[in-house]
């Protein structure tokens, strides 16, 4: 007689891209279908999306039919997870708790320091936090570093739980000679991408690539020299076709969690350049995989390296897909499926 499968539901709308979803969808492509059946969200307005999963339809006002849909999850599975917040009232969590539902979520961003864009002034301070977190028994950091760092009164697992790359949405591409650098990301005051603005004027004979919307096109627009291409936002499938021909990613922020770009950008062999700011060193190994730094200099500096010294290039690239394919969902979902059946 078979087993009876686990269901599992992902509080993500699963046909609306940002990287939360796309994680979960890509939870419920790898999880072993013959052990689970998955169960999630999507909004009625955007196109659907190719899953194996059942998708509760969700349309406006869209809080409340997310947290009835929610609720139908509740009922129907038995494993709860909710990366998402701020949609789900605390009650509904406690709900969960009430009728003997396993419920757990993931931290991805800086939890606590104040002096960098946190989840404590987002939430309005640490009774906030906590309140809300008080329900839900198993919290995982992304990484050590959030971990570490999450001293507001919310208890995480001293495990991380990764969270991985669909590697087979992309194509590595050889790299031979530092011609084009990107930047891929929200346009919003903490990506501060008016430093990859900045360190354009350095380099006339680079070409740099803005990949992404928000509120500062305009600002960064007037900010940007003749070396400087604004593509807009790309659909996520398009990604790899879009950044072929980029040599390096530059990532101006000093607050992230694991920016789940670093990993798309090295399944196609772009190495990236980041801050040291958020515990990078986790997953990054400087000059071997890609480029650890600690000020504008240290950006000015390896840059200029890599112009001069091809082959620093081709073994950074190689290094960043070697990184990427530690962090293929095919990997990484094992440990998702240990973490699901010892949740308390």
């Amino acid at each position: 007689m078979k087993n009876k499968k686990i269901k599992i539901f992902l509080g993500a709308y699963l046909n609306y891209i940002n990287a939360q979803n796309l994680n979960c969808l890509a939870i419920a492509k790898y999880l072993d279908s013959d052990k689970y059946d998955i169960y999630a969200l999507k909004i009625n307005t955007i196109k659907d999306v190719s899953t194996n999963a059942f998708l509760f339809n969700c349309f406006k006002p869209l809080k409340i039919t997310t947290n009835i849909a929610v609720i139908f999850g509740i009922i129907t599975c038995q494993i709860i997870y909710l990366p998402k917040h701020k949609i789900v009232y605390p009650w509904v969590i406690k709900f969960a708790n009430l009728i003997g539902k396993k419920v757990f979520t993931t931290i991805e961003n800086n939890m606590c320091e104040t002096d960098k864009e946190s989840m404590l002034l987002s939430f309005g301070g640490e009774k906030k936090i906590k309140n809300h977190f008080r329900f839900t028994k198993n919290i995982f950091g992304i990484t050590k570093f959030i971990i570490n760092n999450a001293t507001c009164g919310v208890r995480l697992n001293n495990n991380p739980l990764y969270l991985g790359v669909d590697i087979d949405l992309y194509k590595f591409n050889k790299k031979a000679k530092l011609k084009n650098i990107v930047f891929i990301g929200s346009l919003k005051k903490r990506k501060r991408v008016d430093e990859f603005i900045r360190i354009s004027a350095y380099f006339s004979d680079i070409n740099f690539y803005i990949i992404g919307s928000g509120d500062n096109l305009f600002f960064l627009k007037e900010k940007a020299g003749k070396n400087v291409n604004f593509l807009g936002q790309v659909n996520h499938y398009d990604l790899s076709d879009k950044i072929k021909d980029m040599d390096l990613l530059f990532l101006p922020s000093k607050s992230e969690g694991f920016p789940k770009v670093i990993l798309e950008a090295g399944a196609c062999g772009i190495p990236s350049m980041v801050y040291c700011d958020y515990g990078a060193n986790e997953w990054m190994t400087h000059m071997k995989n890609g480029f650890i730094i600690a000020n504008f200099d240290d950006a000015i500096s390896n840059i200029s390296k890599l112009q001069t010294d091809n082959k620093l290039l081709q073994i950074t690239s190689k290094g960043a897909l070697k990184m990427a394919k530690k962090f293929d969902w095919k990997i990484i979902i094992k440990e998702w499926q240990k973490v699901i059946h010892n949740l308390k």
